[in-house]
């Protein structure tokens, strides 16, 4: 990704220290990127936005099939709201948190990681499968927060893009809920012509593929 895209607002002694973007799920994109002209043709080498929706979330943006931009971060607590874990929130919270609650930098990284996202909201389920299932306000008010965040997240993505020409989800959350794509969809319209793909991910062929290249097998 360019260097505007991987610093983080802070002193440079702590970017020097390697405090900075790196973004996740490259595997993922990574696969995606490679089967994308089969499936978006020519629209591959211009303006994508991938979303990997899953327990785990990010998005990614791509020119000519190569990342550009991320939503998550430092760590994999950035960006778009998740299972179980928060997405982006003012710090100001944790410091909160931290200071006027008493609560432990242990336990406030058990929230954020374990008890947040889809689970906190809900008080109930981490897993959209079952909350798409639910009437509960709770469950209903965590999927339209997730779906609503998700789009705030791709949005945050256009400045790297210029545009979009084509949205494709991705992962368990994307690959099977109608739904929710939908939902995040309508948010995006107002973009203009875009159009939307869903691509099934294969993280495991390129971890197979990539030790094929470190350990090829010997010849006969």
């Amino acid at each position: 990704m360019p260097e505007i895209e991987r610093r983080l607002p802070l002193p440079s002694a702590y970017h020097n220290e390697g405090i900075l973007r790196y973004g996740f799920h490259g595997i993922s994109y990574q696969y995606i990127a490679s089967v994308l002209p089969e499936h978006v043709g020519v629209a591959a080498r211009g303006r994508v936005i991938v979303a990997h929706l899953g327990n785990g979330a990010s998005a990614c943006a791509m020119k000519n099939m190569q990342s550009i931009a991320t939503t998550m971060g430092f760590s994999t607590l950035d960006g778009l709201m998740m299972g179980t874990r928060s997405g982006a929130l003012d710090p100001g919270v944790m410091l909160y948190l931290l200071q006027e609650k008493g609560m432990t930098p242990a336990k406030i990284t058990d929230l954020l990681y374990h008890h947040a996202g889809l689970k906190g909201v809900s008080g109930s389920s981490g897993d959209m499968r079952e909350l798409a299932k639910s009437d509960t306000k709770e469950a209903q008010e965590a999927v339209a927060l997730f779906c609503y965040l998700a789009a705030r997240q791709l949005c945050s993505l256009l400045p790297a893009l210029g545009g979009l020409d084509a949205l494709v989800f991705t992962g368990g959350i994307g690959e099977h809920n109608v739904s929710v794509r939908e939902q995040i969809v309508v948010y995006l319209r107002w973009l203009g012509d875009f159009t939307v793909h869903v691509i099934p991910t294969d993280e495991e062929i390129v971890i197979a593929g990539a030790c094929g290249q470190v350990f090829p097998r010997s010849r006969q």
